[in-house]
């Protein structure tokens, strides 16, 4: 679909459009060691399913098979290799963030492996041990969870193969706990950082009572099976802030399976994310502290690409941009630009080399406080309006990508004066339908305005899907989205978006 919000097409330039940069947009993998038993996830029984089942980090039916998805997801752009409508080549791909769900070792390792190429597996054991077998659970647990294999004996159906028809998949646990072959990314590939890759634990902060006890769970050989005896939920949190010795006698009383621990699924700091993930040796900007998570590339010579942290530090879901990062991105966003509003409305030129500018972050403009405050430990974040008021001020800022949302978004945010703005994309997650990314091609139409061509990438095909038990990765992979697309309770107009926010060519001035 044409939008036209912010620019026309001109009917009088017979120019040969040039294509100027084509990247990949993935978001929100979340890759999960499904067996950790951190996780928590007996509580998903205590959930009310009236309404189908939620999108819960407690449990969704394809849990084991995230890292598949990435792997397939990589796997597509290598095959497509060209921007679809411009032919140009791919330039690179990124992801902005939640690339890991529990911000895990486990996980972190896995993803870079599925990106680097290599051995991937995000089950640090190696095997299934966890609440989709059958293994001994309490019946309410066990009727409210997807189970892949066969019931034995005498067993009855859980509720999602009962009333909602989800398959029996014989040997998929044992396929999906083995190790990927991935043949990693063809293309330079730069990644942000999402609330699910943030621990919330910064400067040395003390941990949680809840922090310490689910640590304590997730290393641990006990996977909780359901509340002790006459416990509710605000209970079993109340009685883990005894402190260690309280938090024992409560894990004691708490109904376990035993399973296999393991110290890879200890929690990793920012450090040791950007040791695995981080691209300093494309970067164009350094970022201005070790582990800041914010930095400058170039997609192509003629798009700089500005990667924000926009998550909070206490690890919530609320976006942040806090001063220090504000001033780093004014200075970047200055360096590229030769006229530019300053911020008492004046308008400033210098004898600089303009290049278009492409924001990548986690979180989009709309998940910003309405307005600021000193609630963030690193100085008084910006206010939805005031950063948008911000970006407006220089006109090359013609893009900015996101996630988060787990939906298809297409928002337009006009410019001042002689600037149209810039086009603000969402784009949906890879654990979640529609589990799609999106191929982005900036082109310039020799006209006075700048295409940008977003396209949807579908890592699978339904006729990839095999029940049979003779399983593949891309298999898997296909699985994984069946089973997303089939939730009870699933808002797809929701996350899907109209036409308007799917398949779009966006039209904006060009700014030079």
């Amino acid at each position: 679909m044409l939008r036209e919000d912010l620019a026309q097409r001109s009917d009088g330039s017979d120019a040969e459009p040039a294509a100027l940069a084509v990247f990949g947009h993935i978001t929100d993998s979340h890759i999960i060691d499904a067996t950790n038993p951190g996780r928590m996830s007996f509580l998903w029984q205590y959930f009310d399913f009236d309404d189908g089942y939620p999108t819960s980090g407690r449990f969704r039916p394809q849990d084991t098979l995230t890292l598949h998805v990435l792997d397939a997801t990589i796997r597509a752009f290598n095959a497509l290799e060209r921007g679809p409508v411009s032919g140009r080549g791919v330039d690179a791909l990124v992801l902005t963030g939640d690339i890991t769900n529990s911000f895990m070792i486990s996980e972190v390792e896995a993803a870079a492996s599925i990106l680097k190429g290599g051995d991937g597996n995000s089950n640090p054991v190696g095997r299934y041990e966890g609440i989709q077998d059958h293994g001994r659970a309490p019946s309410r647990l066990r009727k409210n969870i997807w189970h892949p294999e066969a019931e034995e004996g005498d067993t009855p159906p859980d509720l999602w193969k009962e009333q909602h028809g989800y398959p029996t998949v014989p040997g998929l646990l044992d396929a999906a706990s083995r190790t990927i072959d991935a043949p990693g990314s063809a293309f330079p590939w730069y990644v942000g950082f999402g609330n699910h890759d943030e621990a919330g634990r910064f400067d040395g902060s003390e941990l949680s009572s809840r922090e310490e006890l689910t640590d304590r769970i997730r290393t641990g050989p006990r996977l909780p099976l359901e509340l002790p005896d006459g416990m509710d939920t605000s209970e079993f949190w109340k009685k883990a802030e005894g402190g260690e010795t309280d938090q024992e006698r409560l894990l004691a009383a708490t109904p376990s399976r035993t399973v296999t621990s393991s110290k890879r699924r200890t929690v990793f700091d920012q450090a040791k994310f950007r040791s695995e993930l981080a691209r300093d040796h494309q970067s164009t900007g350094t970022p201005a502290a070790t582990d800041s998570l914010y930095y400058t590339f170039d997609v192509s010579p003629d798009l700089r690409g500005i990667m924000l942290n926009t998550t909070s530090p206490d690890g919530g879901g609320r976006a942040v941009l806090d001063q220090d990062q504000t001033s780093w991105l004014v200075e970047q966003l200055t360096s590229v630009s030769s006229r530019y509003v300053d911020d008492d409305g004046d308008i400033i030129t210098a004898d600089i080399e303009d290049k278009l500018v492409a924001l990548f972050s986690h979180h989009p403009l709309r998940a910003f406080d309405e307005e600021s405050s000193t609630e963030d430990d690193r100085g008084e974040p910006m206010a939805r309006e005031e950063l948008l008021t911000l970006l407006t001020r220089f006109p090359n800022v013609v893009l900015w990508m996101n996630g988060h949302e787990h939906r298809h978004k297409v928002v337009p945010h006009p410019g001042r004066d002689d600037s149209s703005g810039f086009w603000e994309i969402t784009t949906a997650s890879l654990i979640d339908f529609p589990q799609q990314s999106r191929v982005v091609e900036l082109v310039d139409n020799r006209d006075g305005s700048l295409s940008i061509i977003a396209t949807l990438v579908d890592h699978s095909f339904a006729a990839d899907v095999r029940r049979d038990g003779s399983h593949t990765p891309q298999s898997l992979a296909a699985l994984s989205l069946e089973l997303a697309a089939n939730r009870p309770g699933l808002e797809a107009e929701r996350v899907m978006g109209s036409s308007r926010d799917q398949n779009v060519e966006l039209l904006v001035t060009a700014p030079f």
